[in-house]
């Protein structure tokens, strides 16, 4: 079930059959509804997850506001990194945005599994620079760019997602207002 993200796994590192296999027996599946947490503010995020089917959205509230951070796709594993890798309660919420099947692994059981197998271990941090890669990348996106060009790297970059995620969501991703995003969309339409 979880084989592409092996594929990506073996691309950083091959990895062996045992290896795979203690990964996957260490995983639990679940389904969540459209809507459903995953992770709330102030919890503790206990897993790591990868999803098989469906979307997830990353935000945080400030100032009442819902803020999306990152919305995750099939196979790309996730967690709130905040709360995970500091066993501290975090900021960060998990939501599925359309029903959704994903796989977890407690932290407990990952690290262990980091202790038995080395490779897994390198294959889990080149996993997380990737990660905070891609964070600094939007970060960039909404330092340096217009909201008109930030709107037109999303939808080259994810088009499908533009289909599926609501537009107060993607307008809080690119940190701007709905009214704002509507006037682009307009203005690109046009």
């Amino acid at each position: 079930m979880l084989q592409p993200f092996y594929n990506y796994m073996n691309d950083i590192r091959k990895l062996d059959a045992d290896v795979i296999r203690s990964f996957d027996e260490g995983c639990e599946y679940i389904d969540v509804a459209r809507n459903e947490y995953l992770l709330r503010d102030g919890e503790v995020c206990n897993y790591l997850y990868i999803i098989t089917e469906g979307l997830v959205r990353m935000y945080y509230i400030k100032e009442d506001e819902e803020i999306s951070s990152m919305f995750l796709e099939p196979f790309a594993p996730f967690t709130a990194p905040d709360s995970f890798f500091s066993r501290k309660p975090g900021y960060m919420c998990l939501q599925a945005v359309v029903p959704t099947r994903l796989a977890r692994i407690h932290y407990q059981r990952l690290q262990q599994l980091y202790d038995q197998h080395p490779d897994l271990n390198y294959v889990g941090r080149v996993i997380t620079e990737r990660y905070f890669v891609k964070s600094e990348e939007r970060l960039q996106l909404l330092r340096k760019q217009s909201a008109e060009e930030r709107y037109q790297y999303f939808a080259e970059a994810y088009p499908e997602l533009l289909l599926k995620i609501p537009l107060k969501y993607i307008a809080s991703y690119l940190g701007i207002t709905n009214e704002t995003l509507s006037r682009i969309r307009n203005k690109i339409r046009k």
